[in-house]
C-alpha cells in the first residue's frame, strides 16, 4: 500500500509540473497584434469615369483580433503623418476643388484598431473630376417690354453641378458686343443698368454669361431671348411722369387714361414742359430698384390707380419708392400726386399708409353720385394764402366705397365731400403733406379718383394750381 501511494504522489507531481510549464509558455509568448484592413465601397484598380466635384464616399474596416476604433484619410498622393485626418465616420461628403477643366484626385483611407495599429496598406481610389459649366436662366420677372426708360433690371438664376460656390464671376455686354465684356461679382443675381451704363435712346440688347473658378463659361443668356430682337430705350422727354396704374379704361370709371393725358397736354405741355407716360399695368418693373431709379429720372409724378389693397404688388412698391423719391439726395426731392381708392378691408394690419400724409382712414365708407360736391377746405388758404382760389368740384361718374382721410398733424386739408345723405357730414378726401426733412409740401394724396370729379369741367384748374403754383 505504501508503494502504491508513493507512486500516485509522484504521478500527480509530474502532471502539476507539466501544467505549470504550459501556462508559463502561453503567457511568455503571446501572438502578435494583427493590423486592421480597410475597404472603400467604390473601389477598383481602374480609374473611374469622370464625375462631378461633390463626392459622397463610403468606407469600412475590420480587425481579426480586435476592433476598429476609427480611420485616417488623406487626399495627398504621398501623405506625411501630418497629412492624415482622423475620423470615426464611415462616410463623408467631399467638395473637391476644381483647378482646371479636368482634375484627378486620389483618396486614401486606413483603419486603426483598438491598440492604435494602422492598416499598413490604405485603401485607395482615384476620382477623376470633370468640371461642369454653369447654367443660367432668366427669372420670369426679368422679361422686359418693348420699351423702357433709361433704367432696366435683369434678374437671373444660376446653378452649377459642381456647387453654386464655384461661380467666380459674371460677364455682360450690351448690344451683342462680344468684344467688350464687363465683369461683375459671382454672388450677384441681378443688375440694374442706367444711362451711365450705356443705355441711351435707341435699340438695345443685353447678354450675360457665368464663369466658374476653373474658367468654364455658361452658354450666353440674352434679352430679348430671340437673336436679333431688341428693346427700345427712350430718354425722358421732360420733368413730368404720368404713371398709369389703372386696370380698366371705360366710360363707367370716366376714361382715366384719356383724361390724364389730355390734362397733361393742357396744363403741362402748354407751359412749355413735357411729360412721359408709363403704363405699369402692362408689365411691372422687375425690381424695386428699377422702379425707384425710373421715378428718379423725373421731378414730378402723377400716379393714378383704382383700388389699393395691402397685398397689391404696386402698392407695396409705392411704400418703398415714394419716400425715396421724395427724399432723394443730392438732388432736391421729387413731388407727387397720388390718386387711389381703398379696399374695404384696407388697414386692418400694420401701418401701410406710413409713407403718406395720412394718419388713418375712416371706419365707414361713402357713396358719391354724379353732381355731388367737393368743397375746398378753408384751412388750405391759411397754409397757402397767395395761391389761386381752388375750383368747386363735382362728381362726374358714380363711385362707391370711398374712405375719409384722417391727416397727419403736418398735412393740410384740400377738399371735403359735401355728403347729401345722413349724417350730412363733410369727410376729408384730398390732402397735401409736408415733408418732415425738407419742410416742403410735396405729396398730394387723394382717397377719391380725381378724374371722376370733372362734372364742372374745371378739374384742370386744380391740377394747374398744384403743379404750377404749389409744386
Amino acid at each position: 500500500m505504501k508503494l502504491f501511494s508513493g507512486n500516485i504522489s509522484l504521478l500527480l507531481l509530474i502532471i502539476l509540473v507539466l501544467v505549470l510549464s504550459c501556462v508559463e509558455d502561453k503567457v511568455s509568448t503571446p501572438l502578435d497584434n494583427l493590423p486592421p484592413e480597410t475597404d472603400i465601397f467604390i473601389s477598383t484598380q481602374d480609374t473611374l469615369n469622370y464625375t462631378q466635384s461633390i463626392q459622397h464616399i463610403y468606407w469600412d474596416g475590420r480587425d481579426l483580433d480586435g476592433f476598429v476604433t476609427g480611420f485616417y484619410y488623406s487626399w495627398i498622393e504621398n501623405p506625411q503623418p501630418a497629412d492624415w485626418i482622423f475620423t470615426t465616420k464611415q462616410s463623408m461628403i467631399f467638395p473637391l476643388k476644381i483647378t482646371g477643366e479636368d482634375t484627378i484626385y486620389l483618396f486614401q483611407v486606413k483603419a486603426v484598431d483598438d491598440e492604435g495599429l494602422e492598416d499598413p496598406s490604405p485603401a485607395k481610389q482615384f476620382f477623376p473630376i470633370r468640371n461642369s459649366p454653369p447654367r443660367l436662366k432668366w427669372v420670369l420677372a426679368s422679361l422686359i417690354p418693348d420699351t423702357t426708360f433709361t433704367v432696366v433690371t435683369f434678374i437671373w438664376e444660376v446653378s452649377d453641378l459642381d456647387g453654386d460656390s464655384t461661380i467666380h464671376y459674371f460677364e455682360y455686354t450690351l448690344d451683342d458686343d462680344t468684344l467688350s465684356w464687363k465683369k461683375i461679382p459671382g454672388y450677384l443675381r441681378s443688375i440694374t443698368l442706367n444711362a451711365d451704363s450705356g443705355l441711351a435712346e435707341g435699340e438695345h440688347s443685353f447678354t450675360i454669361r457665368a464663369v466658374d473658378i476653373a474658367g468654364a463659361k455658361s452658354e450666353l443668356l440674352r434679352m430679348p431671348e430671340n437673336p436679333g430682337d431688341t428693346w427700345y430705350v427712350k430718354e425722358p422727354r421732360g420733368r413730368f411722369l404720368l404713371i398709369d396704374d389703372f386696370e380698366n379704361e371705360s366710360s363707367t370709371v370716366g376714361y382715366p387714361d384719356a383724361y390724364y393725358k389730355g390734362m397733361m397736354e393742357r396744363v403741362v405741355v402748354s407751359q412749355g414742359e413735357n411729360y412721359d407716360y408709363w403704363n405699369i399695368e402692362e408689365l411691372f418693373p422687375a425690381s424695386n430698384e428699377q422702379f425707384i431709379e425710373t421715378m428718379n429720372l423725373f421731378d414730378y409724378v402723377i400716379w393714378y390707380t383704382d383700388i389699393s389693397r395691402e397685398t397689391d404688388e404696386h402698392f407695396i412698391t409705392a411704400q418703398v419708392a415714394v419716400p425715396q423719391f421724395l427724399n432723394r439726395a443730392p438732388r432736391e426731392g421729387g413731388k407727387i400726386i397720388y390718386s387711389t381708392m381703398f379696399d374695404q378691408n384696407f388697414g386692418t394690419q400694420g401701418n401701410p399708409l406710413g409713407f403718406t400724409p395720412v394718419s388713418a382712414l375712416s371706419e365707414g365708407s361713402y357713396r358719391c353720385f354724379p353732381g355731388n360736391i367737393y368743397n375746398p377746405d378753408t384751412l388750405f388758404y391759411s397754409a397757402f394764402p397767395n395761391i389761386s382760389v381752388l375750383p368747386l368740384l363735382k362728381v362726374s361718374e358714380f363711385f362707391v366705397g370711398v374712405k375719409a382721410l384722417i391727416p397727419k398733424t403736418t398735412a393740410v386739408p384740400i377738399y371735403r365731400f359735401q355728403n347729401p345723405s345722413p349724417p350730412n357730414d363733410t369727410p376729408l378726401f384730398i390732402i397735401i403733406g409736408r415733408n418732415d426733412n425738407s419742410g416742403l409740401y410735396d405729396f398730394v394724396f387723394s382717397a377719391t379718383p380725381l378724374h371722376q370729379l370733372k362734372a364742372n369741367n374745371n378739374l384742370d384748374e386744380f391740377f394747374d394750381i398744384i403743379l404750377n403754383e404749389i409744386f
